[in-house]
């Protein structure tokens, strides 16, 4: 279970019939305010031959918001192979439904219903109000993958050109399916946007992935030719569907604007050197003008607050300039998010004892069903936790392979001679410490604490409790045994995570 499914909702009313929009008044954000849900979406089903998946117990449906703020709803599949589930979507957006579908659509008042045979994983039976929608989007997303595979090693115009060629045989297969299935107008313009946007962020990413991996950039000239494609991505942004790809285009603009115009933020030249807060003031600024299209600045001021701000659990700036936010963002479902992830952080700020006991499976009887996805031989931290009672426990999750997690060892090292003879306990989970290579590396660090290599099992374990991405990713414990704080923003190299280790010593 994800964290963001313990805590309450705080959901803005937004009054949707379908595909159409009405602007609400809705009350201030991060007033602690509980807001009117809006109108309630039902998806039921039944999965038949559930014995070929006899492990798949439980189902997960996850509403994606701004990113780190998803929301995972659980539902337990009944003897006879139903499932059902009651969430407040706030606008049309898309859905994750693994392993039933990859992507489903919904809007607020719609019913939905699934039929799946585990037989037969790639068929799907849709009933209920958006049944034709859902239904011609999974056919069309069984042959169309959205992926641009080009080498890495072509030129930056040698790849655009590829890109747009691809994009537009794209185009071409697109017409060709709406003309055999007679599609709706909601599937074209969710088809239109779906392929656009992945070949817009396709654009985006690449000068990225260039400058990290090859060590290539784009400049001057070359710079202003290769991203005028801008002004036609800024077209494909609106707010009638929420979409996967829409989040990562955004965040793919975002970058843009940010290295067009402050490039010395993607320059830090430590680890431990800070953003400037001018720097974030004047980007921010930047951000929420950063388009003519004022849903698209919308959205990127809103993803950058996110990231900076409440993916780290800080929200001092957010109520320093709530009343600045609140004329910037207008979108209920912009506003909601950023909302729900800031009253989210307050509680667990307040009390983080209920997160932890949840992620940690120290609750699953209160909660129905929480905790059931894995089994508790997998609890791999709560054991650790278990055997070093009324001691601080810094758990470090890592992987050899991993470039930014071999970077903070000399600074784990530096804190583990700050702490020696304290009551606190260094914890490193390794990915892929059973392999070859995996053990020798750890072997030549010379790191001390305890060392665990995860079994396959473990880390989908950690993972599924801990809401992780990617690593590193790092979890501290007070001497309680409760779960404090978590995510990368713990990294040994930061003078704040020794600063929160001594505050935790002193308790």
């Amino acid at each position: 279970m994800k964290p963001k499914t313990v805590l309450t909702l705080l959901l803005v009313a937004v009054a949707i019939t379908g595909c159409d929009r009405k602007q609400v008044n809705t009350p201030p954000m991060f007033a602690g305010e509980e807001f009117d849900q809006g109108e309630k979406a039902i998806i039921t089903g039944k999965i038949s031959n559930r014995d070929v998946y006899p492990h798949v117990r439980w189902l997960e449906i996850e509403l994606l918001n701004l990113k780190g703020s998803e929301t995972t709803h659980s539902s337990p599949i009944t003897e006879d192979g139903m499932f059902h589930f009651e969430i407040y979507p706030i606008t049309t957006r898309e859905i994750s439904f693994v392993p039933v579908e990859d992507r489903i659509v919904i809007a607020p008042g719609d019913s939905l219903y699934i039929e799946k045979d585990f037989k037969n994983i790639a068929h799907t039976v849709f009933g209920g109000t958006c049944a034709e929608l859902n239904k011609q989007i999974s056919a069309f997303r069984n042959q169309y993958l959205g992926r641009y595979t080009q080498s890495r090693e072509l030129s930056f115009f040698d790849f655009k050109v590829a890109a747009k060629m691809q994009y537009e045989e794209t185009l071409q297969k697109l017409a060709e399916f709406q003309q055999d299935h007679n599609t709706s107008d909601t599937f074209n313009r969710w088809a239109k946007k779906q392929v656009a946007l992945d070949y817009y962020y396709a654009l985006f990413d690449f000068p990225y992935y260039n400058a990290i991996r090859e060590k290539k950039k784009l400049t001057g000239k070359e710079r202003e030719i290769y991203y005028d494609f801008v002004k036609e991505f800024e077209k494909e942004v609106d707010n009638s569907i929420i979409m996967v790809s829409n989040l990562k285009a955004v965040n793919g603009f975002s970058k843009y604007v940010i290295e067009e115009n402050y490039p010395e933020f993607y320059l830090k030249t430590s680890e431990t050197k800070l953003y400037n807060v001018q720097l974030l003031d004047k980007i921010l600024e930047k951000l929420k003008s950063s388009s003519t299209n004022t849903y698209l600045s919308q959205f990127t001021f809103a993803r950058f607050v996110n990231d900076l701000y409440l993916q780290v659990h800080e929200t001092d700036w957010i109520d320093s300039n709530r009343v600045v936010i609140n004329k910037i963002i207008i979108d209920p479902f912009l506003r909601t998010t950023l909302n729900n992830q800031y009253n989210q952080i307050k509680a667990y700020k307040v009390n983080p004892k209920i997160l932890s006991d949840v992620v940690l499976g120290r609750n699953v009887t209160d909660l129905n069903g929480s905790g059931s996805l894995i089994t508790d031989s997998a609890n791999i931290v709560k054991h650790i936790l278990d055997s070093n009672s009324g001691k601080v426990v810094y758990i470090d999750i890592s992987a050899t392979w991993c470039g930014p997690c071999m970077k903070q060892i000399p600074y784990s090292k530096a804190l583990h001679e700050e702490f020696v003879d304290k009551p606190i306990v260094f914890v490193y989970l390794w990915l892929d410490g059973k392999t070859e290579r995996g053990k020798n590396i750890i072997a030549s660090l010379d790191l001390p604490g305890i060392h665990i290599d995860l079994t396959d099992k473990e880390w989908q374990d950690v993972m599924k409790r801990f809401n992780v991405e990617g690593v590193p990713h790092f979890l501290i414990f007070d001497k309680k045994g409760v779960m404090v704080d978590y995510g990368r923003h713990l990294r040994p190299a930061l003078p704040e995570t020794k600063v929160a280790i001594e505050k935790l010593l002193e308790e």
